[in-house]
């Protein structure tokens, strides 16, 4: 069945357009002519022409049914010359009947079940959408927002669309999703590639080898601990020893003059053979360590100087500290610690100088803790550089390790996600699989049913009962007769053999066309297609036809809206088109009652300053009498012409007072004060006295907007100096009380 139509940019339709929607079994659409009811019959009839193109109709489950047309163009393509004979089922082949109705009971049966089974299938496909829309939702907060401000280069081309980011994060879940990297490490990463392409930064190279190799000759030389005494062999040397004040002496020898006097205490006790011990015992090889001692001394003065330049010009490098993310404080501290150490052993050697004969240790200069930190940092520089060098490659490493981390936070989210998709995509594939089985077997049924149709089809039945029905309402002077010239195809002939398709009246014509028409929607031209499914669209089948074959199109439409709601016959759906308000009425009411029912639906179609608009009333008949329409259609004038509404006020004025029987109302003119009104009153009178529906020439009407006031003014006092006024107000709905 057909859900919605659409109409827009096409004839009286523009770029807003109508809608028929929530299409029932049986629609009903009333429209004047010229509202615009022919160009949807006209799209259906070839719904691929270009000034179609912005059309649409919606198909319930996306399948199209059989369309057929009847409207002014059926009659025009169907009675110039030869008609196409229409296939319909015989009556006195009982067996194949049988069989062909047992097909068509299998095939409504396997329908059916398609039908059931789209329902589910379209149910499993909107829970899919839902559950994805939920989804893709729930990752654009979680995964996308909560992390664009950290990561927003990660997200690049995906922050757009929701659905675009989905398919990346589903893409990259695939792929792996594993992290062995931390939020704190990402963030420090992205610092840098995220930014603009950093510079490359040099190594701190320290030539600190040679410096430390002399460092530590002096402070591990044996000397420190040599106790250095003078030569032993001399007499006094057991004194000296015995008392231990060989640095004592030595300090004391600097003071000796070329008299005898002791320089400590000052007696003449130094003789010459005294002097003469004092200098054996002080001895070249004793002075020689002394000046070694020196030696050592100044050497680790300057390389200790050095080793702190060295550092110390390290703490001024602030691109290394920069970059490499070395603690700076931690190598003020080390180097503290090594200058505590080397002042402490500049202490002891300035001890054994002073005291030769004193044994001293110095402590070991150790920069390896500095050298392990200089070391890691240029070992940070380098992987700085490095990532310079290979900055685009990086950068998209570090996307591909941000996605993976994110995506490993959210696990559970996506697997669940995952898994609730294989279920549905499960339980579609297998609805599918069932309606595609299903379907190849209507096929196949279809199949057999054109075989077996091929026995029995012919177009012979549809003579008769064309023949039938023009006897049975009166139209003996023509008949329909098999054309003896090409197969399958009809004639319309007159009782004396001739042609009669050229001499047919309009009536004629609309008439033995709509039976044609009704033949067709029992069968078809085409052997093959005596079985499909249909839908009609029916416009205005009663043009030019008298009161009395008016009424029974009317009836023979009722019938088929009750086939259609009863499910009898091949018709699916049924649309009428119609500006007759006794036709609309003649065919929507079932047993002289309005239908209501759910299966049928009502449309008004109209036009508002040359463009079609349409009113849907759902499941309620709009449409009650001719003569009410007419009220109703006064009451509501904001979108009808001054024209419309003058017409509206006669046919009123026609309707009423002509059921009245008194056709002298020279009185009721005279009671009208100027002469405007008395020219109003005059027109309003004239179809009812005239008989006909056109305006003289000679009659005057003023069709400046303002006169609509005066019209209706003069339409109400009609009915009041005619004592009618009680029929004015009941059918404008005034309150007389009022």
């Amino acid at each position: 069945m057909i859900k919605k139509i659409k109409m827009r940019n096409c004839a009286t339709y523009d770029e807003s357009g109508i809608e028929l929607s929530e299409c029932s079994k049986v629609n009903f659409v009333y429209g004047p002519n010229g509202s615009g009811k022919s160009t949807i019959s006209n799209y259906f009839q070839d719904i691929t022409e270009p000034k179609y193109a912005d059309c649409n109709v919606e198909w319930e489950f996306n399948q199209p049914l059989e369309v057929l047309v009847y409207n002014r163009h059926f009659k025009e393509t169907n009675f110039s010359g030869d008609i196409d004979g229409i296939f319909t089922l015989g009556k006195d082949v009982i067996d194949d009947m049988t069989a062909i109705d047992a097909l068509k009971a299998r095939k409504k049966g396997l329908s059916d079940e398609v039908i059931k089974k789209k329902t589910i299938l379209q149910q499993k496909k909107e829970e899919l959408e839902k559950h994805t829309q939920d989804f893709q939702d729930t990752i654009w907060n979680v995964i996308l927002k909560q992390n664009e401000a950290d990561f927003q280069e990660a997200f690049a081309g995906y922050r757009g669309s929701k659905k675009t980011f989905f398919n990346q994060v589903i893409k990259r879940y695939k792929d792996g999703h594993s992290s062995p990297h931390s939020r704190e490490e990402l963030l420090k990463k992205a610092s840098t590639l995220f930014a603009e392409k950093p510079e490359k930064h040099d190594l701190l190279k320290l030539e600190y080898k040679d410096i430390l190799e002399e460092l530590h000759s002096v402070e591990t030389s044996d000397l420190w601990a040599k106790h250095i005494v003078g030569n032993q062999d001399v007499p006094i040397a057991a004194l000296i020893s015995h008392l231990g004040n060989s640095d004592w002496v030595q300090n004391g020898m600097k003071y000796l003059g070329d008299d005898c006097k002791c320089p400590f205490c000052q007696q003449d006790t130094i003789t010459d053979a005294l002097k003469s011990q004092l200098e054996q015992f002080f001895n070249r090889e004793y002075e020689t360590y002394l000046q070694t001692l020196s030696i050592f001394q100044t050497s680790y003065e300057e390389c200790s100087q050095r080793i702190f330049k060295l550092l110390t010009d390290i703490l001024t490098n602030d691109s290394f500290f920069s970059v490499s993310q070395v603690d700076i404080g931690r190598i003020k501290t080390l180097i503290d610690a090594l200058q505590a150490n080397i002042n402490a052993n500049k202490s002891e050697i300035e001890k054994k100088i002073k005291e030769p004969s004193r044994s001293v240790t110095l402590n070991r200069t150790d920069i390896e803790s500095i050298l392990k930190l200089i070391s890691a940092g240029n070992e940070t520089i380098q992987n700085h550089n490095t990532m310079v060098d290979n900055f685009a490659t990086e950068k998209n490493n570090l996307i591909a390790e941000i996605w993976t981390f994110l995506l490993d936070e959210q696990e559970a989210l996506i697997s669940g996600y995952l898994k609730d998709y294989k279920n549905y995509d499960k339980a579609i594939t297998g609805i599918s699989s069932s309606i595609d089985s299903y379907e190849k077997e209507i096929d196949e049924k279809e199949k057999q049913i054109i075989e077996k149709n091929k026995n029995i089809s012919s177009v012979q039945p549809t003579v008769d009962e064309i023949n039938r029905l023009l006897n049975a309402y009166g139209f003996n002077n023509f008949k329909i007769v098999p054309s003896p010239t090409k197969d399958n195809c009809y004639q319309i002939q007159r009782p004396d053999g001739s042609l009669a398709s050229n001499t047919l009246s309009e009536g004629e014509e609309t008439f033995i066309s709509f039976l044609y028409f009704l033949q067709l929607t029992k069968g078809a031209t085409d052997i093959s297609r005596v079985s499909t499914e249909k839908i009609l669209i029916i416009d205005d089948p009663i043009c030019s036809l008298d009161s009395t074959i008016l009424y029974i199109v009317s009836c023979l439409v009722k019938s088929l809206v009750c086939d259609v709601k009863k499910g009898d016959s091949n018709i699916k759906q049924i649309f009428i088109f119609t500006h007759n308000v006794f036709f609309h009425k003649e065919a929507s009411f079932v047993d002289g009652k309005i239908d209501n029912s759910n299966d049928v639906s009502y449309w008004i179609l109209h036009k508002d300053e040359s463009v079609s608009r349409i009113i849907t009333y759902k499941h309620n008949n709009p449409i009650h009498t001719s003569y009410e329409l007419l009220w109703r259609e006064l009451r509501d004038t904001n979108t009808s012409s001054f024209i419309t509404i003058q017409n509206t006020m006669r046919r009123i004025i026609e309707n009423y007072f002509g059921m009245l029987g008194n056709r002298k109302y020279d009185h009721i003119k005279k009671k009208f004060q100027t002469i405007e009104e008395q020219q109003i009153c005059e027109s309003l009178f004239y179809w009812i006295n005239d008989g006909s529906h056109s305006i003289p020439d000679d009659l005057y009407i003023d069709s400046y907007s303002d006169s609509i006031e005066k019209y209706k003014t003069v339409f109400k006092e009609v009915f009041d100096i005619s004592g009618h006024i009680a029929q004015y107000n009941m059918m404008m709905g005034i309150d007389d009380k009022a």
